[in-house]
Parts: structure tokens; sequence; C-alpha cells
């Protein structure tokens, strides 16, 4: 909620700052059941889509990201998803990959 949105309810009299509470359906798309649906489909298809595990799941869009982003930490970069999580072998070794790639690019460009 922004400050002008605060500052209208205080205004208006409001003087509990915490959230209302909303009698609402819970969220069940976070659960174990559809975390471990999802990674198993990214492990088999690093090229999944989003809408491919919304159909898979019956899960809305938003809870979809939801899973991705804050279970995963992963984004989807060039149609892959890829991990934000990596170990400090797997940032060694995509270091050294890179170091071997600009050195055949420097041999390619001074020939």
């Amino acid at each position: 909620m922004t400050m002008n949105c605060w500052f209208a309810k205080l205004k208006r009299g409001r003087i509990n700052l915490s959230d209302v509470f909303r009698d609402s359906c819970p969220s069940t798309a976070g659960n174990n059941k559809n975390i471990d649906a999802v990674r198993r489909m990214i492990k088999t298809d690093r090229h999944v889509t989003y809408h491919e595990i919304r159909a898979s799941l019956g899960i809305d869009m938003s809870q979809t990201q939801s899973i991705l982003h804050k279970h995963f930490v992963i984004k989807k970069l060039r149609l892959r998803w890829i991990s934000h999580n990596l170990t400090k072998a797997q940032k060694t070794n995509r270091v050294t990959w890179c170091n071997t790639m600009l050195i055949r690019f420097k041999k390619l460009a001074s020939n």
C-alpha cells in the first residue's frame, strides 16, 4: 500500500496499521506437490513454458510465477530456465569457460 493510501486511511480515522483480515480461499499453489511437480518439469525439459506448467498443474499464471521465482529463484533467459543460486564450483566453472572463450576470441581476432 502506498504512503498516500495509508495517509488517507489514517486521516479518515483508522488507527490500526496491520492488514485487515480477508475472508478468501487460501493459496494452494505453493504446496509441496506443485513445487515438486514444477521441479520435475524443469529438470525434464529446461525449455518448458509458463503456459505448459500452468496447464499441467491447473493453477493460475501468478501462482506459477510465484513458484518459479520464490521457490526456485530462477528466471527465464533466452528461453531456458537459469538458476541464480549457483554453487562456488558452478561459478568457478562459468568463469573458467568464459576465460577460455575470451582467449579463443582474441586468437581469432588477431589472425
